[in-house]
């Protein structure tokens, strides 16, 4: 019987075992020096808060330095643009959210894939949108407001931050999935599109809670539905979408972390464990809540399959609906 391959395979796992020598005292260095995580807005919205709140956690759980820098600007494209752009080492790292997925379908002639360039560490975190109608509309839920945009069509008037952002999407979405007309009605920013609905200017507004818990208890605006299969914690009396009958409502901002194409897949695990890590903490789970937004457990490759879907979803809707950045 010839022994011969005995020598060769322990020089193979020999030679196997050096190899990885180099990825274990990678993954063991980083991070060695200062992470940034650059996000897409200006200080104070939820993504920011978020962000932080995470960089925070991160920094006390490791004992590294996790740092926020604030890139605000072209609908997010100038802080996706530099992050995708960044040396792929683990320290130049994306606060993400929904606008990433949306982004393709208004841009399409960036120097960048906004998908493409960016591989995706958690997503960690989620704030389903909320229906809100001004007070004095006479509906009770969202199968009555549907009615009632059907009874009127394009009488309702729904407000966003913008063209293109998510609560023009939401509204978009909406009347995709109910068969109804409501005209929209941008303003630059969620604070002006908020006092409108509570002064009656505009009926309707669908956003991330976080924009409109403070306000539920002014008796100016009554929550209709949470765009999602499930209640909300910090709203646990307001239906869902899926029980009014529309299951196909559901819209909800993410957060997570993406790094530059071809980061570590060592550096990316690290990265994802230490969030799993904090996301455990009940005081982490709380301030998350607190803030609006909902802890989730996404590795990378299924965040990368959830914000793949969701670019294929908002790239159809703003076709059909021929959004634009007007």
């Amino acid at each position: 019987m010839n022994h011969s391959y005995l020598p060769t395979l322990s020089r193979r796992a020999l030679l196997a075992g050096l190899s990885a020598l180099p990825l274990l005292a990678r993954a063991q260095a980083y991070p060695s020096k200062p992470v940034n995580v650059v996000v897409p807005y200006a200080p104070g919205g939820t993504t920011d808060i978020v962000a932080r709140l995470m960089a925070q956690a991160l920094s006390a759980s490791t004992g590294k330095n996790f740092l926020i820098e604030n890139k605000g600007g072209g609908s997010t494209t100038i802080a996706t643009g530099y992050v995708a752009k960044a040396a792929p080492d683990g320290y130049t790292l994306l606060a993400n959210e929904m606008t990433q997925t949306i982004v393709p379908a208004l841009f399409p002639k960036l120097s960048f894939d906004p998908i493409k360039d960016l591989a995706p560490v958690t997503v960690f975190a989620e704030a389903p949108y909320v229906l809100v109608v001004n007070s004095n509309v006479p509906v009770k839920n969202l199968r009555e407001l549907v009615e009632l945009a059907k009874a009127q069509p394009g009488k309702l008037n729904f407000a966003s931050g913008g063209s293109a952002s998510g609560p023009h999407i939401a509204g978009e979405l909406l009347k995709s999935v109910a068969g109804i007309e409501m005209t929209h009605i941008a303003y630059k920013g969620s604070g002006p599109a908020l006092s409108d609905l509570l002064g009656g200017q505009v009926q309707v507004l669908i956003t991330a809670a976080p924009t409109v818990i403070s306000q539920m208890s002014s008796g100016r605006m009554r929550p209709l539905a949470v765009a999602h299969s499930k209640r909300l914690i910090s709203l646990p009396n307001v239906p869902t979408a899926a029980e009014a009958g529309f299951p196909g409502f559901s819209i909800a901002n993410w957060f997570g972390f993406a790094a530059p194409k071809g980061t570590p897949t060592d550096v990316i695990n690290y990265l994802h464990a230490e969030v799993q890590k904090v996301l455990n903490r009940p005081e982490v789970k709380e301030k998350l809540v607190a803030a609006g937004a909902e802890p989730v457990f996404m590795s990378p490759a299924e965040a990368t399959r959830h914000i793949n879907a969701e670019a294929v979803r908002w790239g159809e809707l703003v076709k059909k609906a021929r959004i634009n950045l007007d």
